[in-house]
């Protein structure tokens, strides 16, 4: 009898254990079966595809982010990083007529130096990951709206569109690219010894240095992804207008560290998955739609994703020593 209630109270455990890892899981289904149930348009085939469509892009900036967070930091550069990935490849194609692959050569090359100067302000010139990313974002802020006036730059390739709208089939070509990114990121996290570092040095920073990882190393790779899945997201993002734009990525910042919060990422750091910021990405845009379709003002989006982000916080808080 005491045996089964070991094995008893060790299965109870366990499950309150998957139940929290996965929630986001579980309340993205129940939701999707709410939207289901309450609105004919939002399960049509076409619909579905396009909140694949807008989640993939945001879900590969959020995956950057993740792995920043993960290592126990945050970086408030995304937004710039977008913007200037947008303007200065608009720039580059349309005013310079630097051929499209040369472009986004250019633009990823940036996003890594923009990488490398936070991750080494933070590890280096040991400032609060908070600040070094906000200042890195005002300057490069200030730089992209020197270069543009301001002001949009139109007239890429329509070529380009497809990167950003284009099908293969039924299925949109930036949820396979969400998917390929996802899988990618996943094997590096999981089955990695430098994915699996950044769970050590988020999770205890001493401790990982002990044991022999470089943890500044460590942190400045994570900076380094953060910026490069920005500027990947940024493109995708700009050629669905096919124009660079100053302002492509100034209200992301929220989404993103909702989705990732959403997702499972702990804000202390050390704990997190990959597919859990793809579960979270799905979720906000699912509520986003269904709001649309139902005819709720806009406005009110902001408010349930400020709700949200307060309710998994606190969760997060109340059930991390478990």
């Amino acid at each position: 009898m005491s045996d089964f209630k070991t094995k008893s109270k060790r299965y109870n455990a366990g499950f309150r254990s998957f139940f929290f890892e996965w929630m986001i899981l579980f309340l993205f289904v129940i939701l999707v079966g709410i939207c289901f149930m309450v609105s004919e348009k939002f399960r049509t085939t076409d619909n579905i595809m396009n909140i694949l469509r807008q989640a993939s892009f945001l879900s590969i900036i959020a995956m950057g982010e993740f792995f920043v967070i993960l290592v126990g930091h945050m970086d408030m550069s995304i937004t710039s990083i977008i913007g200037m990935t947008s303007i200065f490849f608009a720039g580059f194609v349309v005013n310079d007529g630097i051929s499209l692959g040369l472009a986004i050569g250019f633009v990823f090359a940036m996003a890594l130096v923009v990488g490398i100067i936070n991750g080494s302000l933070v590890v280096f010139g040991k400032m609060p990951s908070f600040i070094a990313t906000l200042v890195v974002m005002n300057i490069m802020k200030g730089l992209y709206y020197v270069y543009s006036k301001g002001l949009p730059i139109s007239g890429l390739p329509k070529s380009f569109n497809y990167f950003g709208a284009g099908y293969v089939g039924i299925i949109p070509f930036p949820v396979i690219l969400m998917a390929v990114v996802a899988l990618s990121l996943y094997v590096l996290s999981s089955h990695t010894t430098l994915g699996r570092s950044f769970f050590a040095v988020g999770g205890n920073l001493e401790a990982s240095k002990l044991s022999g990882i470089n943890a500044k190393g460590v942190v400045i790779f994570a900076f380094m992804l953060s910026a490069v899945l920005s500027c990947l997201g940024a493109l995708g993002l700009t050629a669905k207008t096919l124009s660079g734009n100053v302002s492509i990525g100034e209200f992301l910042l929220f989404d993103v560290m909702t989705i990732c919060v959403l997702g499972g990422t702990s804000l202390s750091g050390g704990r997190g998955k990959v597919f859990g910021v793809v579960i979270g990405a799905l979720f906000l845009q699912v509520i986003s739609n269904i709001m649309v379709l139902m005819s709720i003002n806009t406005y009110w989006q902001w408010v349930v994703k400020g709700i949200i982000l307060v309710a998994v916080v606190l969760i997060d808080s109340n059930t991390r020593d478990r």
